[in-house]
């Protein structure tokens, strides 16, 4: 990338559980950002949703909410760079925005996102190319009563059976294991589904997948080909059940095998995988793309992370590092491919004298 230094927004926050996540990620892109080529602007939305233009990241905590704009001030922004994780970033609304407003941005676009971000509709888009995922039970309150109108219904508790346990209940549209929990018996069931319905309006029922977790960083390069990093294995400390939110953002609760020491049959398995399933989402830009990798070597897809984590202990950069690309060069690559993919920032158009109607045909 050559000529004048571009404005680059780097956009966090959000009002969702997932604020602080976004924050850590935006404060690693703003320390690694490479100065010699881009000028940050950090635009951060408090936890009411109000966006505001702050020096650093860790402004946005003392910004007054009642200064708070409805929409974030894009003026003079070459393209932008969205951090935020979860409900109104990466479920495909702030997508819209960006569309909407004319403004070029960095990562996947309204649908991918949006797809991504519903886990069951995902699993029926991944499971129509023929990618095997997780088996998943979709109840929404509705479920929770005893439902005599519809023929056949089964209870909750009726079809978390049928899954057996331990399972996992865990809310559809979130993120970071927000909500999510580890059951083992049918009496702790209403208490997690309740935990995950707090999180958004329908939960998943998922049985436990023994093996190992591992994930795939896929990156696109400025000519649209994709790139994958070596896969990452999840190794959790003997004190945690899960890859839960305390073991993904608390140093020292998990241990990241890079490259992940596993078959070289199921390392090609799940790179091919992953591609497959950027492909058939229709994803732009990145993606991380988590297994779940059985004893005998069986690969099923659990989740796709249309923006993965972006802090100093994320599985993304990490990977990318493992393969020879450090962080600032990893940014680089991700707005390199936004400006190829997306251009520059659309003029503002200006107003146009009001016309008259034109007359209908009767």
């Amino acid at each position: 990338m050559s000529g004048a230094r571009r404005t680059i927004a780097v956009l966090f926050g959000g009002a969702n559980s997932e604020h602080e996540v976004s924050c850590s990620s935006a404060r690693s892109v703003e320390e690694h950002l490479d100065r010699t080529l881009f000028d940050p602007v950090v635009l951060g939305a408090d936890r009411r949703g109000g966006w505001h233009r702050v020096d650093r990241v860790d402004d946005l905590a003392t910004a007054d909410p009642a200064e708070g704009r409805r929409l974030p001030d894009l003026a003079g922004v070459d393209m932008v760079l969205p951090v935020l994780h979860g409900r109104f970033g990466e479920d495909g609304t702030l997508q819209g925005l960006l569309e909407l407003a004319g403004t070029p941005y960095v990562g996947n676009g309204v649908l991918a996102s949006a797809v991504a971000m519903d886990k069951f509709r995902c699993q029926q888009v991944l499971g129509g190319s023929g990618i095997p995922t997780v088996p998943t039970v979709l109840v929404d309150r509705s479920d929770l009563a005893d439902r005599t109108d519809r023929i056949g219904a089964r209870t909750v508790t009726d079809r978390a059976a049928v899954l057996g346990y331990p399972l996992f209940v865990k809310p559809n549209r979130s993120g970071s294991s927000v909500g999510a929990a580890r059951v083992t018996e049918p009496a702790d069931l209403q208490e997690a589904v309740d935990a995950a319905l707090a999180h958004d309006d329908a939960a998943l029922l998922q049985p436990f997948q023994a093996g190992d977790e591992v994930d795939v960083a896929v990156l696109q390069r400025p000519d649209g080909s994709l790139a994958v990093a070596p896969p990452l294995r999840v190794r959790l400390s003997t004190e945690a059940t899960y890859f839960d939110y305390a073991s993904k953002y608390s140093a020292g609760s998990v241990e990241f095998e890079i490259p992940a020491r596993v078959p070289t049959a199921v390392t090609e398995r799940v790179m091919a995988l992953a591609r497959l399933a950027f492909e058939a989402l229709g994803c732009e830009g990145l993606a991380r793309i988590d297994f779940f990798v059985t004893a005998d070597g069986r690969a099923v897809l659990n989740e796709v992370n249309t923006m993965p984590g972006l802090t100093s202990v994320s599985q993304f950069p990490r990977m990318w590092a493992a393969a020879g690309m450090g962080y600032p060069e990893l940014l680089t690559a991700l707005l390199e491919r936004a400006f190829a993919a997306r251009g520059t920032a659309a003029p503002v158009p200006t107003a146009q004298p009001e016309r008259a109607a034109p007359v209908g045909r009767g």
